[in-house]
């Protein structure tokens, strides 16, 4: 009867983040961007393909672009449009009856969209001749902060604060909804429409109204009581947010006297744009504010700014409680002291990270599911503390037993970075038995073929020849091969 040495053979199953290189835009949603067949689109009045063209002939109809659609993410459209008789080819929401942006000329063109409701965008075209060689359709990352404020879908007559929870006051003599438009009328000092964005202290936001038409004043919009200068026809104010809900306040010219000021498009979101498949941590994803992506570099910067930890979450995706995963990052660069923190669906994993690869094994706990990571902050001597990544993999670890036979083995050895070579014959090199791991788990060469050989001698001085011996070494075992 012989020994036996059982291992763990690991191998690694599917990525499960969606967004490891920290892209910008999600997968294109659009099975046929490049319209090979006319599966994903739905042909309204006038549109049929043919030759890999989407062609709009007749009267007024939709290309609805068929996918699952998330209220209040941001979407980019791109498409071409390679020949345009007269009329126009516009983006349009089939839900809300809402049109985006229109054209009516040759070229590429790229609309980004708060989406309001699930129904599905289209182009819509009443030209009798509108050619389109391909569009695109990607989820962004960017995080729209006022809730529908293009004021898509509102019935006309609508009062503001019934378009959504974040309008909570108007003193306005009149603050209707009228054509997609704020209008806002007063009849004397002090009216206003009050909106409440929820936001985080110390994070920087862009806030942005697209046009302003009717009495203009350089005060007639306010954010936390600064003043937006509307009176070229349009607005915009970068600041730095001092209140866990920032208030905006739409006034009909100065706010003094008898006037009417229309708003038209109202955004305010962070100038810290996240990548697709990231969100702010905590109520409301307004965490991680210090968490930096840089979009056209694609890497994410973590930074110790407060005596608290700095947080990003992964956004649909999720992990399996009791199994066993592997995750590895890229670092670019590490400045201070503080350890990477990694939520492993109980508590944190600290860990101290090098530039360069880095590879840690953990197995999910609890039933909590959510992926959560960042930097530590343990007192005031890690502020000012960062590290850059420029990647980020985690993959699950699947064992499978593989028994060993260990009679006569002659010599351990562990002749590169990732291999342990066992000869279990008579006579050096016959029989051998290779086991290849995951090099950057193992501390050296000597651990490892210590481990192996320390197991076998521990195996074969055993007075039961019966006995199997199940050993999970200290490493990834990528393949088992005998020769």
């Amino acid at each position: 009867m012989a020994n036996f040495l059982k291992l763990n053979k690991s191998y690694l199953g599917p990525e499960v983040l969606s967004n490891g290189s920290f892209e910008e835009y999600g997968p294109e949603i659009v099975q046929n961007p490049n319209f090979e067949s006319s599966t994903g689109f739905t042909l309204g009045t006038g549109w049929s393909i043919d030759n890999n063209i989407a062609i709009h002939e007749g009267s007024v109809g939709n290309l609805g672009l068929n996918a699952t659609y998330t209220d209040g993410k941001t979407y980019l459209i791109k498409f071409t449009i390679d020949s345009i008789d007269s009329g126009v080819c516009n983006v349009y929401d089939s839900g809300t009856a809402y049109t985006y942006q229109s054209f009516n000329s040759a070229g590429t063109y790229t609309v980004s969209i708060e989406k309001v409701g699930t129904s599905a965008l289209a182009l819509r075209s009443d030209s009798p001749n509108c050619k389109i060689s391909s569009v695109s359709l990607k989820e962004s990352g960017a995080v729209e902060l006022v809730d529908n404020g293009r004021f898509a879908g509102i019935a006309n007559g609508t009062d503001v604060t019934f378009v959504s929870s974040q309008w909570t006051f108007s003193s306005l003599t009149s603050s209707d909804i009228e054509s997609n438009i704020l209008e806002c009328i007063a009849s004397g000092p002090n009216e206003f429409a009050y909106l409440q964005v929820p936001t985080v202290v110390g994070t920087e936001y862009r806030f942005k109204v697209d046009s302003v038409t009717g009495d203009l004043a350089s005060d007639s919009v306010r954010v936390q009581g600064e003043a937006v200068d509307v009176t070229s026809g349009s607005g915009e104010l970068v600041f730095t947010a001092t209140s866990s809900t920032t208030i905006i306040q739409f006034y009909a010219g100065d706010g003094y006297s008898v006037a009417q000021t229309n708003y038209t498009n109202i955004s305010m979101q962070a100038t810290n744009q996240f990548a697709y498949g990231y969100e702010r941590f905590g109520v409301d994803n307004l965490g991680g504010q210090n968490s930096v992506f840089d979009l056209q570099a694609k890497t994410v910067r973590f930074v110790a700014a407060t005596e608290s930890p700095n947080l990003i979450e992964v956004s649909g995706n999720t992990t399996t409680t009791s199994q066993e995963y592997l995750l590895k990052i890229d670092v670019e660069s590490i400045v201070g002291i503080s350890d990477f923190l990694w939520y492993n669906g109980y508590s944190y994993d600290r860990i101290k990270l090098k530039v360069g690869e880095n590879e840690f094994r953990y197995t999910r706990q609890s039933t909590n599911n959510a992926i959560l990571f960042g930097i530590d902050v343990n007192s005031s001597a890690d502020i000012g503390s960062s590290f850059t990544f420029n990647s980020i993999s985690l993959q699950e670890v699947v064992n499978q037993p593989k028994l060993i036979g260990v009679d006569n083995v002659s010599m351990v050895s562990a002749p590169t970075d990732n291999t342990v070579v066992i000869n279990n014959g008579l006579t050096d090199g016959a029989d051998e038995l290779t086991i290849t791991y995951a090099g950057a788990s193992a501390s050296s060469r000597v651990q490892m073929r210590n481990f192996f050989q320390d197991s076998i001698v521990r195996l074969a001085n055993s007075n039961n020849t019966a006995e199997v011996l199940e050993i999970t070494p200290p490493v990834l075992i990528t393949d088992i091969v005998a020769s």
